[in-house]
């Protein structure tokens, strides 16, 4: 796995985005800044046992060794800050972000993959990473987590030698969309804290369809009555199509995507 002292956004887009991990050592806080404190994260976690959040997900585990709440912009204005600047500054049309609390040794929320871009800045304590590539998530697999497929669990394979790295307070590591990855909570009695910001992807259908349909409705051959079942011809098959592209080329022209997630 690359490692890198400074933060080179063309250098990112250029050899990472996508494709490979890499990892920032101190570059925290071009991310977020100040770093969460353990004072803040207990007052969060008192508010959160006494409410429940608007817009975030929180979820703990029994023993209560984990918090995770997804979402968590929704939470705390200082991760909402840091997702509007982190979106212009990367080109997104979007930024979220995830927070990872653990007490315990081993600690984690188990391997997985996710649609998004990943980018996860270690706050508090150390946590140790196992990391593959996104071709180490079969197409299916992938194409199941980009539809929201109802009851698929997008539980991580990670190869036989994945990558290995420890994150320390101020390290960031970039896991690229289907990745499948792990982290646990390194040897230190204290806990551990990261945060998640996410460029979550986002697919033609999602994009487009919509935008598709509407555009479709104002087109004669899609809207007129169809002929009787069997009664179409080529010149009937001709004309949808010619109309067809024709609305595609207006919706994405209106909104063509560079590859990085912005427009």
């Amino acid at each position: 796995m690359s490692e890198r002292t400074v933060l080179d956004i063309g250098e990112f887009y250029e050899t990472f985005w996508r494709r490979w991990p890499v990892v920032w050592r101190g570059c925290g806080s071009e991310f977020l800044s100040p770093a969460l404190d353990w004072d803040r994260i207990a007052a969060l976690e008192e508010r959160l046992a006494e409410e429940e959040p608007e817009g975030a997900e929180v979820r703990r585990r029994a023993d209560g060794q984990v918090l995770f709440v997804n979402q968590a912009q929704h939470v705390l204005p200082a991760l909402d800050a840091a997702c509007a600047v982190l979106a212009g500054r990367f080109g997104w049309r979007e930024c979220t972000a995830d927070l990872s609390v653990t007490r315990g040794g081993g600690a984690g929320i188990g391997c997985h993959f996710d649609h998004s871009d990943n980018f996860v800045v270690q706050q508090r304590g150390a946590k140790d990473w196992l990391v593959g590539l996104p071709e180490h998530t079969s197409p299916d697999r992938q194409r199941k987590r980009m539809l929201d497929v109802k009851g698929f669990v997008p539980s991580g394979r990670l190869p036989e030698e994945p990558f290995r790295v420890r994150l320390e307070p101020g390290d960031v590591l970039y896991l690229p969309v289907f990745a499948p990855h792990e982290g646990v909570q390194g040897d230190t009695a204290a806990g551990s804290v990261s945060v998640s910001f996410s460029c979550n992807a986002e697919s033609a259908l999602t994009r487009y369809l919509r935008p598709l349909l509407r555009r479709l409705s104002e087109e004669q051959p899609w809207w007129e009555p169809l002929p009787p079942a069997g009664a179409a011809g080529p010149q009937d098959a001709q004309r949808l199509e010619e109309a067809l592209v024709r609305a595609l080329r207006d919706v994405t022209a209106d909104g063509t995507a560079d590859g990085r997630g912005r427009v």
